[in-house]
């Protein structure tokens, strides 16, 4: 018998500067601080939430090939919003990587300020993105 989901509730990655990245989160997705503990705050909007858990001293792995880790997170962004969202991190001055066509859809790539790398990702519609 399989477990009955509804979703994901949130994905926790560590940081090492709450305030920082919980700007970088509000900047880049518009994500408000939904709740605060001692050494994490949950930050989101809607149904998509990720918590921030404060690690000042945790180092990323040299080799993220060679560890088990969450590579990256990626959100899902319509179609007829994926040129926009380029837009958006261009004049915020963010760079990223693509859009890299997997075949099955379009994404982008860049990274937070602990160096996370953040995937925007769309499903191929009829036309190609710019």
């Amino acid at each position: 018998m399989a477990v009955e989901l509804v979703g994901i509730d949130h994905v926790a990655i560590n940081v090492s500067d709450l305030q920082k990245s919980a700007a970088f989160y509000e900047h880049v997705f518009g994500f408000t601080i939904l709740h605060t503990w001692t050494t994490t705050w949950m930050v989101g909007r809607g149904n998509v939430k990720l918590g921030l858990f404060y690690r000042p001293d945790a180092k990323s792995p040299p080799d993220l090939e060679t560890v088990f880790v969450v590579k990256h997170v990626a959100f899902l962004v319509d179609g007829d919003k994926f040129a926009a969202a380029q837009d958006a991190l261009r004049l915020s001055g963010i760079p990223f990587d693509g859009p890299e066509d997997t075949g099955i859809a379009y994404s982008v790539f860049f990274r937070d300020p602990d160096n996370i790398q953040i995937e925007l990702t769309t499903y191929h519609a009829a036309s190609a993105p710019s």
